[in-house]
């Protein structure tokens, strides 16, 4: 895809993490560039500061495999997810950032870049990263590359996002799988209402939802014509979703959904992992999700004997259009950098480019061939007991398979049909947005008060039994006056200029 980089004008001041991290490359440069090399003989130390969702052990089988495969002591800094951006801060303002790091903020990977914190990867990636330029190359030209150079390393890596519906719960209760937006609240209210797991109770929760999990209310959205989390184009100008025309017909249908007790109650609070539970324990009837997490990784988390049967489906709203928000590989996150301060960058670029690699791909994924999984006649096999995913975990399987996903990998190759047909169905079916690569200047101060904004709104109102409409303009009034209308402006400004380089 042929694109300029959009120019970013710096901003006039700078955060105090921002400034401490100038201060200390500025005292430490020379110290830096010197180094703590590695000795002659000695295997370079490395480290990546990585997200995990659950725990297992820092001493396991999988890492112990990458040093002696790449010949670098890789050390992994795992951490909570939710507590992940707040380490990497630390680390940086400390002056000791990791050596590789992701963020998942265009905005905060332009302040990365201007300030210096990480390094362009271009002659790092000809020289030592042949796997990634292999696998990863045409989408390297999106939001990391900046000023002519290659900063970031796209994960590129889409898995769909598919609302699944209990089969076996259509199946025992004669109804079919649901396309419209009437057809799927008959549904809910079979499922809330016929005691569908047969236990005797109507304790069921028909429709799982959590912001913890933003794709768990994408598809609703999608049905009234609105992008979630993107903008749209409304009258030439790129609108942001929750200003768009449909965004409100989505919560009130949420609304409707909750007064009638068809969704998950504690939505607004609920952690993720406690909602997934409840999917797992088989009180739930529909969830959307990344599908290899529903029906490929889950599967030995279901507590169900025999295990339920889910199928994948869009739900069609007014206009008879449904889908999910268009998925942009070029620019679709985390993106993963090195540090300007890396005392031997080489080495850590070695480092990704094995973990993209089909061999680094297949170790992190499924462990080692003949102790986790074996390879008979071109079958794939688990090695008993770690064909249950609590125990390939804990020798480091799946643990480091997110710090470089590899495109088509072995995860892709081993999901079975249903999940296949829910990434696909997701994935073909977008419906349309007015993306944009550049960032609204604006986002820098203002991007988390909007989304706050949006989010209150969003979870007090599919509550509320209130005026809905007032509330709505109130909000959007609100909206506009802290930066909205600034937002709209800037992001039209570059979705123009960007749509014009893209027909030249």
């Amino acid at each position: 895809m042929r694109r300029k980089t959009v120019t970013r004008t710096a901003m006039a001041g700078m955060s105090v993490l921002i400034a401490t991290i100038m201060a200390s490359a500025c005292n430490n440069a020379a110290k830096e560039q010197g180094g703590d090399q590695a000795k002659p003989g000695e295997s370079p130390t490395i480290t990546i500061l990585a997200s995990k969702s659950t725990n297992f052990p820092e001493n396991n089988a999988v890492i112990q495999e990458i040093r002696k495969r790449t010949g670098i002591n890789v050390q992994v800094i795992a951490v909570d997810g939710p507590d992940y951006d707040n380490k990497l801060n630390t680390m940086i303002a400390s002056g000791s950032p990791p050596d590789i790091f992701r963020v998942s903020s265009k905005a905060k990977m332009i302040d990365l870049v201007d300030n210096k914190v990480v390094m362009p990867l271009d002659d790092l990636l000809a020289k030592s990263g042949k796997n990634i330029v292999d696998n990863k190359g045409k989408y390297l030209k999106g939001a990391g590359y900046i000023g002519g150079k290659t900063y970031a390393i796209p994960n590129a890596y889409v898995l769909g996002n598919g609302l699944a519906i209990r089969q076996d719960w259509l199946a025992k209760l004669g109804l079919k799988t649901p396309a419209t937006l009437d057809e799927y609240e008959s549904v809910l209210k079979a499922f809330a209402t016929r005691d569908p797991d047969g236990n005797g109770k109507n304790d069921t929760i028909p429709l799982g939802l959590s912001v913890a999990s933003d794709q768990t209310f994408e598809h609703i959205f999608a049905a009234y014509g609105v992008p979630f989390k993107r903008g749209l184009l409304v009258d030439g100008k790129v609108t942001p979703w929750s200003i768009a025309p449909g965004y409100l017909d989505a919560v009130k249908f949420y609304n409707k959904l909750y007064q009638q007790g068809l969704v998950e109650p504690d939505f607004s609070t609920i952690p993720s992992l406690q909602e997934f539970e409840k999917l797992w324990n088989g009180k739930m009837g529909a969830f959307q999700f990344n599908p290899p997490g529903t029906t490929q990784n889950w599967l030995t988390r279901y507590i169900e004997n025999p295990k339920p049967t889910f199928v994948y489906t869009i739900i069609k709203g007014p206009n008879g259009k449904g889908g999910n928000t268009r998925y942009v590989r070029e620019d679709t996150g985390p993106w993963t950098f090195i540090s300007s301060k890396s005392k031997n960058p080489e080495a850590s670029m070695k480092v990704l480019d094995f973990l993209v690699s089909e061999e680094g791909d297949r170790l992190t994924w499924a462990g080692i061939d003949g102790k986790h999984y074996s390879m008979k006649d071109g079958k794939f096999e688990w090695i008993k007991p770690f064909d249950d995913a609590v125990q390939l975990r804990n020798e480091g399987g799946f643990a480091y398979a997110g710090i470089m996903q590899r495109l088509d990998g072995m995860e892709y190759q081993l999901m079975n049909e249903t999940t296949r047909k829910g990434i696909d169905l997701s994935v073909n079916s977008p419906i349309p947005d007015a993306y944009i690569f550049g960032v609204p200047e604006i986002e820098r101060d203002k991007k988390k008060i909007l989304d706050d904004m949006e989010l209150e709104f969003r979870t007090s109102a599919i509550v509320s039994k209130g005026d809905l409409d007032k509330l709505y303009a109130d909000y959007k009034k609100k909206y506009l006056a802290e930066g909205g209308s600034v937002w709209i402006e800037q992001a039209t400004a570059i979705y123009k200029k960007e749509q014009a380089e893209l027909n030249k």
